[in-house]
C-alpha cells in the first residue's frame, strides 16, 4: 500500500472518529465471545478506506432477525410442507398456517415462500469484487437468489475407516447425478473442523475432491478400524479360568471408563464443530441443509434444560454445551439431516468378519446367556444411536436417515426436502426471558398435509449476550478465534493492514470497517445511538502458535447525523499495536457487546526489518 493511501486511510479514520464523538475504553485482556443469535443479512462494505454504497435491502422475513434482535427477539421458522406421498406442497398462504408456542397462538408478522430458481436461471451469483492488497474480509462469497444452502459434513471423529470409504464412494454416486446450479459446501469433522470446499455449484471440483479426500483415522474410537475390535485376553483363557474372574471383572471396569473418555473428547469436539460450523454459516440469509454422515452421533438435546448459569459447572455433563450448539444451529436457519454412515447394520457376531470372540476373548455363540447380552447391547446401541439421529432433525426442522444402504440417494433426498420450504416469523407473546425450552407447533388447514419444523428453542433474552458467564465467554472467544476453524459471519467486515512506519508510529496499524445493519444500536435519552463493540487481532506464527493478542472494547455514541452517516457506510475502528519482525497469519474478530454476533477473517503481515544503515549526510553536514 503506498503511502499516499496510508496517510488519507489515517486521516478519513481520525477525522470519522472525531465527528462521531466515541468513547475508548481501555483494551481488554479477554473481550466477551459471542453467542450467536442470529444471521446477517447485509453485504459487506466494499473498502475499509471509504464508506460503503447503501446494503441491498433483503425481504422483510429476514430483516428484523439481525436489525431488531437487540431489541424483541423474532424467531424465525422454516417449514417444509410434503404430500402423504413425500412431494413438496407449493401453494399454501399465509392465512393457512397457524403458529402456537407452548400451545398459545402468535401472531405471524413475516411470511415468504422459498423454492429453487427455475430451469435455466443461475441459483447463484458469486461476487467478483477484488479486494486491495493486504485487506481482508469475512464477506459472504455467494450471493443465493432462492431455494436453500447445503453443507456435507463427513464425519471422520466419530465414523470407522471402513465406513468412512463407503460413504466417499456413495457420495461420488450422487455426484454423477447432482442436479446443475445446486450449491453444496463440504466440511470434514476430525479432532477439529475442515472446511474442505467453500460454497460451489462445479461439479468437477467437488468429484476431484472426494476422488482425492483421504479417510482420517479417529483414535478416540473404540475400532477406528471397523470389524472385529481388539482381543485383550487370548482365546478361551477367561472360558478356562486361566484368568481370575476378579482380574476380568478389573479390566471390564477399565475398558468402560476408557470407552467413556473416549465418549467425552468426542461429544466436545462435536459440540465445538457444530457452534463453530453454525457460526461460520449464520451470515447467509435463508436455510442451510446441513447432512451430516456419521457412524455414531455422540450427542443427546435435552429440551427439560434451562440455559441460565454456568454451562461449565459440570465435567462430564455436556447438556447444556449441546443444547447452546443446538440453539446456535437453529438461530442460524440450519436443518440437521443425520445420515447413517454404515448403511443397513446387521449384529456384529453373524457378520462374516466376526472371530465369534469377545474383548476378552471369551465364546459368544457357545453361551446363550453371553450370546444374548451381546445382541441387546447392540441392539440398544443401534438404537440410541438412530433415536438421537431422529431427535436432532427433528428439533432442527431435518430428517434422519438410517437403515439403508443408499446414502447417495438420502443426501439427494436431504437436498431436494429442504430445497422447498415456507419461512414465518413472529414475535413471541411471552416476554419472560427465563432460558427454558418453548415448544413451537404449526398447524395448516387443509388435509393430508405433513409438516416439519424446528421443534421450539430456548428463551434466552437476546440482549443479555454481554452478561454471561466469564468462563463461557472465555470458552467461546478460544473457539471464535481458532485460526483452524472456519471464520464466523455474523458481522461482515473488512479490515486493512498497514505494515510499520513513521505514519503509523512504527506499529502495525489494523483498519477495521463493519457493516452497521447487523450492529445492535440502541437509542438513548439524549438522542445518541449508542453500541458496545470488542475488536480483536490474534497474531500467529505460520507453524500456529500464538504469538500476541491485542483486545480493544469500543463504546459508540453517535449523534444522529453521525448515526445516518455510519447506516450509508461503515462503521470504523482501527488498532496500533508493536510487532517483531517477521511473517505472521492474523485471526481478526469483530463482536457485538450486547447481542453476541461475532465476525472474524483471517489475514496476514509481513513486518520487515527496520533498517540499520547509516542515514545519508545532508549536503549541510558534508565536508568541502
Amino acid at each position: 500500500m503506498s503511502q499516499r493511501a496510508v496517510k488519507f486511510c489515517l486521516i478519513l479514520v481520525f477525522s470519522f472518529l472525531f465527528s462521531m464523538g466515541v468513547e475508548s475504553q481501555a483494551p481488554a485482556p479477554a473481550p466477551p465471545a459471542p453467542t450467536l443469535k442470529g444471521p446477517s443479512q447485509q453485504p459487506a462494505p466494499q473498502s475499509p478506506q471509504a464508506p460503503a454504497p447503501p446494503p441491498q435491502q433483503r425481504p422483510a422475513a429476514y430483516e428484523p432477525a439481525t436489525v431488531l434482535r437487540a431489541i424483541i427477539r423474532l424467531v424465525v421458522v422454516d417449514v417444509v410442507a410434503t404430500t402423504k406421498k413425500g412431494d413438496a406442497v407449493t401453494d399454501l398462504k399465509k392465512e393457512d398456517f397457524t403458529v402456537l408456542e407452548d400451545g398459545k397462538e402468535q401472531q405471524i408478522r413475516a411470511f415468504t415462500f422459498q423454492h429453487p430458481a427455475a430451469a435455466g436461471t443461475p441459483a447463484l451469483a458469486q461476487d467478483q469484487v477484488k479486494l486491495p492488497p493486504n485487506v481482508f474480509t469475512n464477506a459472504l462469497k455467494f450471493n443465493l437468489n432462492s431455494g436453500a444452502l447445503n453443507v456435507i459434513l463427513l464425519d471422520a471423529l466419530n465414523t470407522s475407516l471402513l465406513d468412512q470409504a463407503y460413504a466417499r464412494e456413495q457420495m461420488l454416486k450422487y455426484l454423477e447425478k447432482m442436479p446443475e446450479g445446486q450449491p453444496i459446501a463440504v466440511y470434514m469433522l476430525g479432532n477439529k473442523l475442515q472446511m474442505l470446499q467453500d460454497f460451489t455449484t462445479d461439479h468437477t471440483l467437488l468429484k476431484n475432491l472426494v476422488r482425492n479426500l483421504k479417510v482420517k483415522t479417529s483414535a478416540l474410537q473404540d475400532n477406528p478400524a471397523g470389524g472385529p475390535g481388539q482381543q485383550l485376553l487370548p482365546t478361551g483363557f477367561a472360558d478356562a479360568g486361566l484368568v481370575p474372574a476378579q482380574m476380568v471383572q478389573q479390566m471390564q471396569q477399565f475398558e468402560q471408563e476408557r470407552i467413556g473418555f473416549q465418549t467425552d473428547l468426542r461429544v466436545r469436539y462435536t459440540v465445538d464443530a457444530l457452534t463453530s460450523l453454525a457460526r461460520a454459516l449464520s451470515g447467509y440469509p435463508g436455510r442451510k441443509n446441513l447432512i451430516w454422515i456419521s457412524e455414531t452421533f455422540p450427542i443427546n438435546i435435552n429440551p427439560d434444560l434451562t440455559l441460565s448459569g454456568d454451562v461449565f459447572a459440570s465435567t462430564r455433563n455436556y447438556a447444556p454445551q449441546i443444547a447452546q450448539a443446538a440453539e446456535a444451529l437453529v438461530d442460524a436457519q440450519v436443518a440437521v439431516y443425520p445420515v447413517d454412515a454404515r448403511g443397513l447394520v446387521a449384529p456384529s457376531v453373524f457378520s462374516a468378519s466376526s472371530t465369534g470372540v469377545d474383548t476378552f476373548g471369551r465364546s459368544i455363540g457357545n453361551n446363550g446367556s453371553r450370546l444374548g447380552t451381546n445382541l441387546n447391547n447392540e441392539s440398544a446401541a443401534l438404537q440410541a444411536t438412530h433415536g438421537t439421529m431422529q431427535e436432532v432433525a427433528e428439533r432442527t426442522g431435518g430428517k434422519a436417515f438410517y437403515n439403508r444402504n443408499d446414502i447417495d440417494n438420502a443426501i439427494a433426498k436431504s437436498i431436494e426436502d429442504g430445497s422447498t420450504y415456507y419461512t414465518l416469523a413472529y414475535y413471541p407473546a411471552n416476554k419472560e426471558w427465563n432460558g427454558k425450552f418453548r415448544k413451537i407447533g404449526i398447524k395448516v388447514n387443509r388435509p393430508g398435509i405433513t409438516l416439519r419444523h424446528r421443534l421450539g428453542y430456548y428463551s434466552m433474552d437476546p440482549k443479555t449476550a454481554g452478561n454471561q458467564n466469564p468462563k463461557q465467554q472465555a470458552a467461546e472467544l478460544g473457539d471464535a478465534l481458532n485460526i483452524d476453524y472456519p471464520v464466523s459471519t455474523g458481522l461482515r467486515f473488512e479490515a486493512g493492514v498497514i505494515q510499520p512506519s513513521e505514519k503509523t508510529q512504527n506499529k502495525v496499524l489494523v483498519n477495521f470497517a463493519v457493516d452497521p445493519h447487523a450492529v445492535s444500536f440502541e437509542l438513548q435519552a439524549d438522542g445518541t445511538q449508542a453500541a458496545k463493540m470488542d475488536y480483536v487481532v490474534q497474531v500467529h506464527s505460520y507453524s500456529g502458535k500464538v504469538v500476541q493478542t491485542e483486545s480493544s472494547a469500543m463504546v459508540y455514541a453517535l449523534p444522529p447525523d453521525a448515526y445516518k452517516k455510519v447506516m450509508r457506510g461503515v462503521l470504523p475502528f482501527q488498532k496500533l499495536f508493536d510487532l517483531a519482525p517477521g511473517d505472521y497469519l492474523l485471526r481478526l474478530a469483530v463482536r457485538d457487546n450486547r447481542t453476541g454476533l461475532i465476525g472474524t477473517a483471517n489475514g496476514k503481515v509481513s513486518v520487515a526489518q527496520a533498517s540499520t544503515a547509516p542515514a545519508a549526510a545532508s549536503p549541510a553536514e558534508k565536508k568541502p
